[in-house]
């Protein structure tokens, strides 16, 4: 369903952040718009270097409770009476797991924004942090029912990942069936970020992330939509597609509107405590939501760092 949105801002900084996502959006590199948004992350202060317990010293902090007394400086205790615990650079990284669905409602478009674009910005950045604190990356496709690996586990596997990103193409839909996929099974600790519009038929994605859960794993579930699709506001006779099927409808969009928006609101609650597993955070965005705006709340919240 191909929508055209027309907003207003009154907010003069709104609009800026507004004229500037749609600029970043518009950009045909991948790899500027994951740089340009990183960057902007780094330089706010949003993203800092991962630290632990190795070998190589690197700064204090104070003692709370929980620590491990063997990592408190007991000579520094001596001369000046505070606790401080020792901290260095993590000496294991992280493995990333970039999932992205690319079922035929991801070409979903609003007020010139793609949901697809929106999602290969957004996974490429995410890369671009994990990138610079050296984690090993892979990324896998959903599409046609099947889950492909674009690539290895590796550090160094992040430009293969900017050029898949760039090439990928949705279409097709995603079979209601339950199907268990080995490939996204691992028992490895790792953090899975899947990115998709998580509009379902039956339970066919919440099976797929049920499937996926651990306690070793963190996952991360993005859930992208336009603003007419979590609360359609639409007038006048319309054509409705189903980007999946290529089927549509010709009706008027106020006789739709006060159903559908019951109907969603329904499910989006029923979407939230379906994925209330373990480790499991949704975070659901509008496509007008500038990417840097989006991962400085992830950020914020020690996901990704």
């Amino acid at each position: 369903m191909r929508i055209r949105l027309s907003l207003k801002f009154s907010n003069p900084r709104k609009l800026e952040h507004k004229e500037e996502h749609l600029e970043i959006i518009k950009l045909q590199n991948l790899r500027l718009a994951a740089k340009i948004i990183s960057e902007k992350l780094i330089q706010g202060n949003h993203f800092g270097k991962r630290v632990g317990s190795g070998a190589e010293f690197e700064q204090y902090r104070h003692y709370e409770p929980g620590d491990d007394l063997k990592r408190l400086d007991w000579k520094l205790f001596a001369r000046s009476e505070k606790y401080l615990i020792k901290e260095s650079p993590v000496d294991s990284y992280l493995n990333v797991k970039l999932i992205l669905d690319l079922s035929g409602s991801m070409n979903y478009e609003e007020d010139g924004i793609k949901r697809l674009k929106y999602a290969k910005i957004l996974l490429a950045s995410i890369a671009y942090l994990a990138y610079m604190q050296e984690d090993r990356l892979s990324l896998y496709f959903l599409k046609n029912g099947k889950v492909e690996q674009m690539t290895s586990v590796n550090a160094k596997s992040f430009h293969a990942i900017l050029y898949h990103l760039e090439s990928a193409e949705a279409k097709g839909n995603w079979p209601i069936e339950v199907n268990t996929f080995p490939e996204l099974k691992s028992k490895e600790k790792e953090l899975v970020i899947m990115v998709s519009d998580f509009l379902q038929e039956e339970n066919e994605w919440t099976s797929i992330v049920k499937s996926m859960v651990h306690p070793r794993k963190n996952i991360l579930l993005f859930q992208i939509l336009g603003a007419n699709e979590i609360e359609m506001n639409l007038e006048g006779n319309r054509r409705f597609v189903d980007l999946e099927s290529g089927n549509s409808i010709h009706a008027n969009a106020s006789d739709l509107v006060k159903e559908y928006n019951l109907k969603m609101t329904d499910y989006l609650k029923g979407l939230d405590l379906a994925l209330q597993f373990p480790g499991v955070n949704l975070h659901r965005v509008s496509l007008e939501e500038p990417i840097a705006e989006v991962l400085e709340k992830v950020l914020k919240q020690k996901f990704l760092s």
